[in-house]
This record gives structure tokens, C-alpha cells and sequence, in this order.
């Protein structure tokens, strides 16, 4: 028997209905419904599930989108590149529980984009419960 077993995340689907706050020219606004999926362009997304140290671990490639607040930008004539979905790689972490279950978290490497410049913008998934 292994004591680990690697794994290919299939699917991610996560949504924040009341959205984010959005700091852009100096002002703070909500960012609408945000929608996190596969990033389906770039590299699989794996995982491991190491039972002897209790630990899982996975990497996710993710596209970020913000559809209110990229048509409300479309309609203010803004470019299509501040539009575009944010792209990211979340490496995540955490304890296998006894049931087999885990809840996962860590910090997002965001891609470059226009609106969202990865060195002034940090992206996290907290525990869960």
C-alpha cells in the first residue's frame, strides 16, 4: 500500500455573490459577483494526498472573472485587456482529516494583467470549517 496518492483536479467552481472590494484610482469599489473556475488554457491542475504526514496538497490554475464590473468597465469604453479574466496559480494546503476529508488553503501567484498588477495584488483562500 502507498502512502500517498497524486491526483488531477478536474473541476473548480467557487463564486463570491457579494463580490470584493477593489481599490482602482484611488478609490475603493465592489468588484460585483466574482467567479472562480479552471483555467481550462493553461497546464492540468494536480494534487497529492500524503497519508503519513497528513497532509494535501494541491495546485490549482484558475480564471478569476468579474463580469458586472468588466461590462461596466466595457461600457465606459475601457480597454479589453482591463476586461479580460484575471489568471491565476493557487497552492493550497492542508490537514487530512479522519473521515478523509480536507480543507485546503493558500496565497494565489496572480499573471499579469492590466487592472490587477501582481506586485500591488495578493489573492488567498482561507481555511474552511
Amino acid at each position: 500500500m502507498t502512502d500517498s496518492i497524486n491526483f488531477q483536479v478536474t473541476r473548480v467552481a467557487a463564486s463570491v455573490p457579494g463580490g470584493l472590494p477593489i481599490e482602482w484610482q484611488g478609490r475603493t469599489i465592489n468588484s460585483g459577483p466574482l467567479t472562480i473556475e479552471m483555467d481550462e488554457s493553461a497546464p492540468p491542475s494536480y494534487g497529492v494526498l500524503d497519508y503519513a504526514g497528513r497532509r494535501a496538497q494541491a495546485e490549482f490554475h484558475i480564471r478569476l472573472q468579474f463580469p458586472e464590473f468588466a461590462e461596466t468597465l466595457d461600457s465606459l469604453g475601457a480597454a479589453p485587456e482591463l476586461t479580460r479574466p484575471v489568471s491565476a496559480v493557487l497552492r493550497s494546503s492542508g490537514q487530512i482529516l479522519d473521515d478523509h476529508s480536507f480543507y485546503l488553503s493558500g496565497r494565489s501567484e496572480i499573471a499579469p494583467h492590466e487592472l490587477f498588477p501582481p506586485a500591488e495584488t495578493a489573492a488567498s483562500v482561507l481555511p474552511g470549517t
